[in-house]
This record gives structure tokens, C-alpha cells and sequence, in this order.
């Protein structure tokens, strides 16, 4: 499992071959004055040191202030400035790691697992941005779709026990994350599509890294998550007409 830990204002975690590049692109987003991410201290073979931006991760079970339409709201916007800061990223594809593939169009550095626990909250509102591990170049939709999905959410399951709300509910959320956003229309018209391709990878991801004997993965797939998402793919698949229409 990953070794995370804090100390004072600082977080120790595991360090990867993109984590320099990550850091490089943590320093950027703070001169471009996006400060809701952590801010990069210090790099070692195994280990790197960022600061630790305060407030409580949205974890599932939510509580009611993760759940509310404020916190939906504050956390579109807060996606969208993190897009625009770390669209001028000033890239070097000759010493540019990333753990994840390059996703076209490239529009900006997307998170690339932008979730509610990787998101931080001061009651209401969003205010943080954590865990860039798997950020990589590609299209803004990449995220939103990502970030709709946690949190209509198009899920064909509970999370931690929750109810799943009515589906015109979760179509409105979906609808409200894309207006706080300002995702554009052709965006919107392929975020269901996008949705399930994340979703195809994050399975594809998960099963080749437990066959490697990653044990955070190897648990994930023997507590059938691999399963969980195959259902959201036909779940989506099958409502994806109907939510497009009330997003587009």
C-alpha cells in the first residue's frame, strides 16, 4: 500500500519516474497563482516531501456539506482554474515523464483522477486539489467526465452504503458541473462517451497492475471493482442518449 504521511504542514509520499515532471508542473500552477494545489519541497529516490493543503478530502461516505449543490459548484470552478493555470504548462516532451499516455486533443495537463477524495473541502467549499500522480497532457473533457461521473453520480451502485439519488437528480448535478465549468458544447456532446472511455481504462489499468502484483490494486480487484465499473459502462451505455440530450 502506499506509504503517506504528514508531519507538520508537509506530506510524504511515494515518489514515481513522473514525479519530477509533476513537480515541475505543481511549481507552474503556483506561479500562475493557483495555489490550491500542493506546492512541491523536496525530491528523493523513494520519497517526495509537498506541502499539505489544509481542509477535509471528500471522502465517501460524503457528508451533507460534500453532498450539497454549493460544494458541486465550488468544485467545477475549481477545476476549471486548475485547467487554465496548467494550460500554459511549458512542456518538454524530451524529459516529460508521465504515468499516463498523452490523450488528444491536448488541450491542457489534466489530474487524470480528479475525484472527490482527491479533492479538499472547507465545509462547502473546494479549496484544494491533491494527488497529481497521474496527471498528463490531454483534453479538458477528460476531467470534467471523470469528475461528473463521482459526483452526479452516474454509478450503477451505492458508494460506501449511500443512496444512489433518482436519475433526474444526477442529471442535474451532471448538468450544473458543466455550467460551473463552462464546458463547451462539443464537449458536453461527448462526455458520456468520454465517461466509459475512462472508465475502460481505469478497468484495463486496474487488471494489469494487480496481474503485476501492485497490492493497492490487486486489493481493488478483489473487492470487485473491476466489476463495479464494467456496470457503470452498460449503465451508461444504455442511459447515455438521454443524458446527453439534457446536457447538450
Amino acid at each position: 500500500m502506499e506509504r503517506i504521511t504528514k508531519a507538520d504542514d508537509r506530506v510524504h509520499r511515494p515518489a514515481g519516474p513522473w514525479t519530477p515532471t509533476v513537480h515541475r508542473l505543481l511549481t507552474h500552477l503556483h506561479e500562475r497563482g493557483f495555489v490550491a494545489a500542493p506546492a512541491p519541497i523536496a525530491l528523493g529516490e523513494q520519497l517526495e516531501t509537498v506541502t499539505f493543503v489544509p481542509g477535509e478530502a471528500g471522502e465517501y461516505p460524503w457528508t451533507a456539506d460534500v453532498a450539497s449543490e454549493a460544494a458541486l459548484v465550488t468544485t467545477a470552478r475549481l477545476l476549471r482554474q486548475f485547467h487554465d493555470a496548467a494550460a500554459s504548462f511549458p512542456r518538454d516532451d524530451a524529459t516529460d515523464v508521465w504515468s499516463q499516455a498523452e490523450r488528444l486533443p491536448v488541450e491542457t495537463i489534466v489530474h487524470g483522477d480528479f475525484a472527490p477524495y482527491n479533492v479538499v473541502y472547507d465545509g462547502i467549499a473546494a479549496v484544494g486539489v491533491i494527488d497529481f500522480d497521474t496527471a498528463h497532457p490531454g483534453p479538458r473533457v477528460w476531467d470534467v467526465a471523470s469528475a461528473v461521473y463521482r459526483f452526479a453520480p452516474f454509478t450503477s451502485s451505492a458508494d460506501e452504503g449511500a443512496p444512489v439519488p433518482e436519475f433526474a437528480d444526477r442529471v442535474t448535478r451532471a448538468a450544473e458541473f458543466c455550467r460551473a465549468y463552462g464546458l463547451d458544447a462539443r464537449s458536453r456532446s461527448v462526455l458520456v462517451e468520454t465517461m466509459t472511455a475512462s472508465l475502460v481504462s481505469l478497468v484495463t489499468t486496474l487488471e494489469t497492475e494487480a496481474a503485476a502484483g501492485n497490492p493497492k490494486f490487486v486489493s481493488d480487484l478483489a473487492h470487485g471493482h473491476a466489476e463495479l465499473y464494467r456496470a457503470d459502462v452498460a449503465w451508461l451505455e444504455e442511459h447515455g442518449d438521454a443524458i446527453t440530450a439534457a446536457l447538450v
